[in-house]
């Protein structure tokens, strides 16, 4: 799971904010940021399916992929994807912002995500 959000869904988001590092054609870039928006969006909707019936990411148990797909959610809504239709994603991110440490760290950060909780 840690190699997919890695290799694949954090990639994505990559190409709508930097996509510079895909193109040196200006030209090209809207492009490319248009195709990681929708790649981003796609990989969003499998998370949203993985999530389908499950605590956490990997099932009962917490894990470091819990967080690190809390990313994606918030980037997701920063971009102003909407979110709020993927109902089991949606779901698991009300579940992290319960837990203590997400909050502290989020409140640090000043995340997005307290805006739209």
């Amino acid at each position: 799971m840690m190699a997919w959000l890695s290799n694949t869904v954090h990639p994505a988001f990559t190409h709508i904010f930097r996509p510079g590092n895909f193109s040196e054609d200006a030209a090209a870039q809207d492009s490319i940021k248009a195709m990681g928006k929708k790649t981003f969006w796609e990989k969003l909707q499998e998370i949203d399916g993985l999530v389908a019936g499950k605590q956490w990411m990997q099932g009962a148990q917490f894990t470091t992929c819990d967080p690190y797909a809390l990313v994606f959610y918030g980037w997701g809504a920063r971009i102003e994807l909407p979110m709020k239709e993927l109902k089991n994603y949606t779901a698991w991110k009300d579940r992290m912002l319960q837990r203590p440490a997400v909050r502290k760290i989020l409140e640090r950060e000043q995340n997005i995500l307290l805006k739209a909780a």
